[in-house]
């Protein structure tokens, strides 16, 4: 009797359940069931290597397709490398597309890098222009020491030549050995003259030195006087839509800087988001400390694959 209530109840809760199915209700899935399935899709999906390739590439980047698929094969060793497992692989066929196309964005990028290129070599002749200044004068400032040394003992040895000439008796040895030592004075004097004449020139030059380096800084510094802001442009985006995934690259000022900018759209294309670290390649914006993978980058990944 018992056995024959249960299956009662069972077969009405079958036919509740599937009336409910016919009616078109919709019964959530627990919470922990669907964290789980969404665990398990994650850990799936970084367990297929994504497949890649060069999609349009607009001529006005002056980019060549070998070039950008190298710059993309580089992008995504570092994550293959960082994993060793493959997670991303080239595919002429079945990739999703890396398509590049050209905007005011690059324009703006190219602007950017001339002028961090001139500041560059401004920057570093004034700054080799102001290590020799300032070795030239210390050493000017040695010499003219010296100088004024040997000026004051010249002029202690005239003083004390004076006082021997005025007490020394006339006679022909004494008279002799003053002209030697006058004639010795003169010439010391003369060496001292051409030495004051050199330091003068030397002082003058480094003044010189001094007026060019500061018109250099001038018009180092004239060519921020027009310069807008720099604001911070999209420069790279990955878009999944319906499960298939897309990369656009808008804009790049170097080799090395579009490969971080494919490497980390690939970290978007398996479902990473920003990190904080500005070293980090999934920061959310280009930064001159970026070079490759970080720490931080790593253990996002391994927290989002479950590895």
């Amino acid at each position: 009797m018992l056995a024959r209530l249960v299956f009662l109840s069972l077969l009405l809760l079958g036919s509740y359940l599937l009336l409910s199915a016919f009616a078109g209700v919709k019964r959530p899935l627990p919470q922990v069931l669907q964290h789980q399935a969404e665990q398990t899709l994650q850990q799936q999906l970084c367990q297929i290597p994504v497949l890649w390739r060069i999609g349009q590439l607009d001529p006005a980047f002056a980019l060549s397709a070998e070039q950008a698929e190298q710059a993309a094969h580089n992008a995504a060793a570092q994550w293959n490398s960082a994993f060793e497992q493959e997670l991303f692989r080239y595919d002429s066929v079945n990739g999703f597309p890396i398509n590049f196309r050209y905007d005011e964005r690059q324009q703006t990028m190219l602007q950017q890098a001339l002028l961090q290129r001139n500041l560059q070599r401004y920057d570093s002749n004034i700054d080799q222009r102001t290590a020799l200044l300032q070795q030239q004068s210390e050493q000017l400032q040695q010499r003219q020491r010296e100088f004024e040394q040997q000026n004051q003992q010249f002029a202690a040895d005239i003083n004390a030549f004076k006082l021997l000439a005025a007490n020394t008796q006339r006679n022909v040895a004494a008279l002799q050995q003053q002209q030697q030592q006058q004639q010795q004075l003169q010439q010391r004097e003369q060496q001292l003259q051409q030495q004051a004449e050199v330091l003068n020139e030397q002082q003058a030059q480094l003044l010189r030195e001094n007026q060019y380096l500061n018109e250099t800084v001038i018009d180092r510094n004239a060519l921020l006087a027009d310069q807008q802001p720099l604001l911070a442009a999209e420069v790279g985006l990955m878009e999944i839509n319906n499960g298939k995934r897309s990369m656009t690259i808008f804009a790049y000022s170097t080799t090395e800087a579009l490969q971080l900018t494919i490497a980390h759209e690939f970290g978007h294309a398996l479902g990473l988001g920003h990190t904080e670290s500005h070293t980090s390649v999934m920061h959310y914006a280009l930064t001159p400390q970026q070079q490759n993978l970080t720490a931080d980058d790593i253990a996002a990944l391994k927290q989002q694959c479950g590895f």
